[in-house]
């Protein structure tokens, strides 16, 4: 009897040791950076003008949580007073997450966007405001057209013309 009872101690002390291994925490399953909202179709690369569209996926989450998204300059030196490591102006964005789910997050860019290399970040944060986990994507955003510039070309051709 002494057997067996110690036997079923140690199989409830590793069924349970199991079972707490198993047992995981909320955490961002994924980030995934598309061209459309639906993230129908994942990329990286990006034309200026386009909407820079990200979807982070909260897996395991029992309570709520805060997925806090913005974008982070890797290389940019088009873009006058930004170095790399900063945060781009106005990219922030917080989304509540009650239970799984997903946190959406677009960021336009401007069809004369000097373009350069750029990171979408997620971080999840927890109702004490604790960063709990974070995922990453670099992306890449080419060159827009400088509208100024063309339109003062064309006004130096207009005056080639009337002379």
């Amino acid at each position: 009897m002494k057997n067996l009872t110690g036997l079923f101690i140690v199989a409830v002390v590793l069924f349970t040791g199991a079972w707490a291994c198993n047992v995981s925490t909320a955490n961002l399953s994924s980030l995934k950076t598309s061209k459309d909202e639906a993230a129908a179709n994942e990329t990286t690369t990006y034309k200026a003008g386009d909407t820079i569209y990200a979807t982070a996926d909260v897996a395991n989450n029992p309570g709520k949580v805060t997925v806090k998204m913005y974008m982070i300059v890797e290389d940019a030196p088009g873009i006058a007073n930004v170095k790399k490591g900063d945060i781009i102006p106005n990219s922030e964005v917080k989304v509540d997450i009650e239970k799984d789910g997903a946190a959406k997050y677009n960021f336009p860019t401007y069809p004369t966007t000097k373009g350069g290399k750029f990171t979408v970040v997620a971080d999840m944060l927890n109702e004490a405001g604790e960063k709990k986990d974070s995922k990453s994507v670099s992306i890449t955003v080419q060159p827009g057209s400088d509208v100024r510039s063309s339109d003062s070309d064309d006004d130096k051709d207009d005056d080639k013309d009337e002379k």
